[in-house]
């Protein structure tokens, strides 16, 4: 049953918004972002930081595939990739593994506030006073 809008309170009201799958506007800034030379590899996870002579971070490792359960090569077994690159972004989401390592490594925690974690969608509302 619809309600008539005039019953439902000011903030409800989404008239004029969009509503997207997040998963479309994924695929679409995808196809953007290869268009400007940017390669994305999804479905592989990372699983190792890759370090030069130095010890700056040059890239990560992909994990190998199609391993079965008992830790052998299956029939569609792809070993783990090497991803070098000039910039680095590590974007694991909360408590990743590599992530914590590099914070480890790199000190990045000392004199900082521990970190703050959210799940879930955000909003903004401006609700009248």
């Amino acid at each position: 049953i619809r309600l008539p809008n005039a019953l439902m309170p000011p903030l409800m009201n989404n008239h004029g918004n969009y509503i997207v799958s997040l998963g479309n506007v994924c695929r679409w800034l995808a196809g953007h972002a290869e268009a400007l030379g940017v390669e994305i590899y999804p479905g592989f996870a990372a699983t190792e930081v890759l370090y030069n002579d130095e010890g700056a971070v040059i890239g990560v490792a992909t994990g190998d595939m199609g391993v079965e359960r008992n830790g052998e090569p299956g029939p569609n077994f792809t070993r783990g990739m090497e991803l070098i690159g000039k910039y680095v972004l590590i974007g694991e989401g909360v408590r990743g593994s590599l992530a914590k390592q590099l914070i480890a490594k790199f000190d990045l925690s000392k004199d900082r506030e521990p970190q703050k974690f959210g799940i879930g969608i955000k909003e903004l509302w401006q609700v009248k006073p």
